[in-house]
């Protein structure tokens, strides 16, 4: 087979996730350098009925890329093609191989005097990657990474090159801004970009209950706003930035930012998972006081001005899994509340305990009905310049928020997200099942969705077929959400699998089935 591409494929590579919680066997591995050879690629795939997955770097902590058929990575399709600017409207475009990574469009873009307006906490994903699970931000003014996208080119499973914009084939963008890898292989992208900006960043340490009595107004009050929680501290950090042309400062002092005492983080929590769990309280608050001291600092934080994409990336510190859900912002108090009552019964009740911080995060998913005036913007000009405005089919924030102009933003445009995170200290796993089962039913009460990357569970009464009983799961193993992502998106998930079986008919996306199925993204009886 392979002496009739023009690429020659590697045989048996190993596939592992960043966390490292997941790895596979393909059986043969390409790294396209053209559109072109995609194309021969995903035709061999078709003429020997064989299922391909795309892979960037593998962030996704659950197993949804894991394939024992054919991987492609594009890190070899990694070009920047073209660079328009509009300077009476105040942004440019620019236009690159989907395999380009997000911080080397960050570099590119530097040099050029612009930057990505809004990114989530990581920058290592490629082009294609960062918007095909649905990547958001924190901020009450940006909302997925996807608004920023002009169009995309995709090779489908047809092997047939597709464009794809608000204006040619609508619909078929809106299923692939958010494909989950099943609509076809993104190979190009354009991307809105703004005149560069640093951020100017206020930290301060709060009371849980300070966060909670300021609900109203605290989701509103930056630009740029991220809250992480530490329950057994009692306390919160909350970052809130805006932009600047102020020149950068030096970072901010960060204990656990130092290999001798990062070691030693990571050495406490693996005792606390291995050997004395009930130590998982003591430890945190023992960080927490090394990392941001004890005393509460609302109104005096300290500031710091960083590049935009250093200030809104973070640390993620260690290998993890994540629980990630959204709900609708207005039913915060009540979830934090259960949640923080949840967590310390089950601490005094030795049941189970949680790793900090548990993220909390907000986005404006709302869309306006047309483009916005822009030409009145300049460098620190709060607020988005979308490159479209549809909304990807399987978005899993609230449908219900209406969009607002930004001098009217109010809780209730905005979108909650809670990341409730568990590390993996020197690769162990900690136990998961009781406190994200607990998490996935409070956030599901009130609204709730989960990100479709993260390491949401689910249970075997939700799934069509279970394939085995639920006492023969493993502690962190995927049972699916099949009838609640079903009932969830309703109308839009059966448009989106009417585009994806017109795109891949004969489906050479559907490489991990079994993933696809237990969630509701194809239906079993139309799969082989």
């Amino acid at each position: 087979m392979s002496n009739s591409l023009a690429i020659t494929p590697r045989k048996n590579f190993v596939f592992k996730n960043w966390a490292g919680i997941y790895s596979a066997k393909s059986q043969l591995y390409f790294q396209p350098t053209s559109i072109e050879e995609v194309v021969d690629i995903v035709n061999a795939a078709r003429a020997q009925n064989k299922t391909i997955v795309t892979v960037g770097s593998g962030h996704s902590p659950s197993d949804m890329c894991i394939t024992n058929e054919w991987l492609m990575n594009l890190d070899k399709l990694n070009k920047v093609k073209e660079f328009t600017e509009y300077p009476e409207e105040n942004y440019a475009d620019v236009t690159a191989d989907a395999g380009l990574r997000v911080y080397q469009l960050g570099d590119y873009l530097t040099e050029r005097g612009y930057a990505i307006q809004n990114l989530g906490s990581i920058s290592e994903q490629s082009l294609a990657g960062i918007i095909s699970t649905g990547t958001h931000g924190s901020s009450p003014y940006h909302g997925l990474v996807s608004s920023q996208y002009v169009n995309l080119t995709i090779v489908n499973g047809k092997g047939e090159v597709v464009f794809l914009d608000s204006e040619h084939n609508p619909e078929t963008f809106r299923a692939a801004m958010l494909s989950l890898g099943k609509i076809g292989i993104i190979v190009r992208v354009t991307i809105r970009v703004v005149p560069s900006f640093n951020i100017r960043s206020t930290q301060e340490v709060i009371h849980f209950e300070t966060l909670l009595k300021q609900w109203d107004s605290v989701w509103t009050s930056s630009e740029f706003i991220r809250v992480w929680w530490y329950p057994y501290s009692r306390k919160c950090v909350l970052w809130r930035g805006v932009k600047t042309s102020d020149p950068v400062t030096p970072p901010r002092r960060s204990w656990w930012g130092m290999p001798p005492f990062r070691y030693s983080y990571e050495f406490l929590l693996w005792i606390s998972t291995k050997i004395y769990p009930a130590l998982t309280p003591v430890i945190e608050r023992f960080i927490f006081h090394r990392q941001y001291g004890k005393v509460e600092t609302l109104g005096k934080g300290d500031e710091a001005v960083s590049t935009s994409i250093d200030g809104l990336n973070m640390d993620c510190l260690f290998s993890q899994f994540v629980d990630e859900w959204s709900c609708p912002l207005d039913n915060g108090i009540e979830v934090l509340r259960s949640l923080d009552h949840s967590i310390t019964q089950a601490g005094q009740n030795k049941e189970f305990y949680v790793h900090v911080p548990v993220e909390v995060r907000c986005s404006n998913t709302t869309l306006p009905e047309k483009k916005l005036f822009t030409s009145d913007r300049t460098k620190t000009s709060p607020g988005p310049v979308y490159g479209n405005m549809l909304r990807p089919y399987l978005d899993n924030t609230p449908s219900t928020c209406r969009y607002a102009p930004l001098s009217d933003i109010t809780n209730s445009q905005l979108t909650l997200y809670i990341n409730a995170t568990m590390y993996r200290p020197f690769g162990t796993n900690s136990p998961i099942h009781k406190w994200f089962t607990l998490f996935e039913n409070t956030m599901d009460a009130a609204g709730g969705k989960p990100h479709w990357a993260k390491n949401f569970l689910g249970s075997t009464s939700l799934v069509p077929h279970p394939t085995k009983q639920e006492s023969e799961y493993g502690d962190y193993e995927m049972r699916g959400m099949a009838k609640k992502i079903e009932a969830w998106y309703g109308d839009d998930l059966k448009s989106f699998k009417k585009i994806r079986n017109e795109q891949d008919p004969e489906n050479i996306f559907v490489a991990n089935k079994d993933w696809a199925v237990r969630n509701g993204i194809i239906d079993d009886k139309d799969v082989n």
